[in-house]
């Protein structure tokens, strides 16, 4: 069932000086990973003020095997760590749980509430704005389960968060019980480590430590093998409140593997580049740990050959031209904006530019066809996301195809890599390649693979 993941190593380009650079060439990755970063959050109206609390689901936590009576009175909320979510979302369930209330646009009880109208995966939704708030983390457990006596670190604030979404977050989050996210004003100028190894063998969830510059150099963190500039996208400009003037929630912004894609911000980073079907293309993609799967744009699948079938796309049976059907999949993704059900398949080879000049090749690649668009409320100034690179790329990923409730689980891979630092304080994601890998890209040319 499980299979460790292929891993090769080839001579991939020649210098000016004829000297031969190695390639990191990575095979086997499959259509989602099989964990994403997650930590449990606490939330305080002052610095010395007593911890929100609820009492959790009893029923959760009995089928969880937990004691009953240990959900009273719970501070904790369990929330992703998302690099592609530039505010800070906690859903109306965990809202209304601890007792968070609401910006409203008068003094009056009666004054409408705000609005914040945010952008994501599934298109666009609208949020109310929380009062300010003191966010602490801690390691993530499934029912929060910290207490006011834990030791926790402050992730920030005090901040305006985003409640919602208004839509009500569709039937997965009607299951689930709420999605609440920590996204990028928890992270910038700040250190995101990664241990994935428990997941390769569904042993234990990602291992996460967010720290500062100095937290880090004092925590010695393992050296990483390969680097990736990354470049920042702000879409603040492409969100608004109703009314115009009103308080917005926070909001950071994004990083991306490729160049800034609003053209705001001169940092330069190397596109990743696509080859598929003896046609290649540059792209700029989302780095989102907060995505199961990776994406590829329609604009940029159609300069690889490939499109959707004529009525296909946006239903619940989408279909790709260009493509052999049985090497499509598809997959239910869902984020701000709802889920939709997207098609999508492995493009032939996915290249990531290094620091140290031998690529990450990935071969082939999985990607769904997926439009993400942000509109600029004034201007009418559109963007699309070239793509994103998702978990799947970084972490042990598994064959799921169909929807989200219950889709068709196959064989599972181990990731390529032992550690993982998104580093927001200098712009750079930093990747340990396993020791098979490390032992693959040494191997001189002609040696036993």
């Amino acid at each position: 069932m499980h299979q460790n993941i292929r891993l090769l190593s080839v001579a991939a380009a020649l210098l000016a000086t004829s000297t031969a650079i190695r390639a990191v060439e990575i095979e086997g990755v499959q259509t989602a990973s099989m964990d994403q970063p997650r930590v449990t959050l606490m939330a305080r109206r002052t610095l010395k003020g007593p911890p929100l609390v609820a009492k959790q689901d009893a029923g959760l936590a009995d089928l969880l095997g937990m004691d009953k009576n240990a959900t009273d009175n719970v501070a904790g909320f369990a929330a992703f760590l998302d690099t592609g979510a530039s505010g800070i979302l906690i859903s109306k369930v965990t809202a209304d749980a601890l007792g968070i209330t609401h910006l409203r646009t008068g003094r009056e009880k009666e004054a409408p509430e705000i609005v914040f109208h945010d952008v994501g995966i599934g298109g666009t939704d609208q949020f109310n704005v929380s009062e300010p708030l003191l966010l602490y983390f801690g390691a993530y457990q499934a029912l929060g389960g910290l207490t006011a006596d834990d030791l926790l670190q402050p992730a920030g604030g005090p901040w305006n968060c985003q409640v919602g979404p208004l839509s009500g977050g569709g039937l997965l989050e009607s299951i689930v019980g709420g999605i609440d996210v920590l996204g990028m004003p928890a992270m910038i100028g700040k250190i995101l480590y990664m241990d994935p190894r428990p997941v390769n063998e569904v042993e234990d969830v990602i291992q996460v430590k967010l720290l500062t510059p100095d937290e880090a150099r004092r925590a010695k963190l393992p050296k990483m093998d390969r680097h990736v500039i990354l470049s920042y996208a702000d879409f603040g400009p492409f969100t608004s409140t109703d009314p115009v003037n009103a308080q917005r929630p926070v909001t950071a912004p994004n990083p991306f593997i490729g160049p800034d894609p609003t053209g705001r911000n001169p940092h330069k980073s190397s596109p990743i580049i696509l080859t598929h079907g003896g046609r290649k293309s540059e792209a700029s993609w989302l780095l989102d740990t907060g995505a199961a799967a990776s994406m590829i744009s329609t604009r940029q699948a159609a300069k690889l050959g490939i499109r959707y079938k004529q009525g296909t796309e946006g239903t619940a049976n989408p279909v790709l031209e260009g493509v052999p059907k049985e090497k499509q999949f598809t997959l239910s993704v869902g984020g701000i904006g709802g889920m939709k059900t997207s098609a999508g398949f492995y493009v032939e080879e996915l290249r990531v530019p290094t620091t140290e000049g031998d690529d990450l090749i990935y071969h082939p690649a999985p990607v769904l066809v997926n439009d993400i668009i942000v509109e600029h409320p004034q201007t009418g100034e559109k963007v699309t996301l070239d793509g994103v690179f998702g978990m799947n790329l970084l972490v042990a990923s598994a064959n799921i195809d169909g929807g989200t409730l219950f889709p068709q689980i196959g064989d599972s891979v181990s990731g390529p890599f032992d550690a993982i630092i998104i580093d927001h304080a200098t712009g750079i994601l930093g990747v340990q390649l396993t020791k098979e890998l490390r032992e693959s890209v040494n191997t001189p040319r002609g040696g036993r693979r």
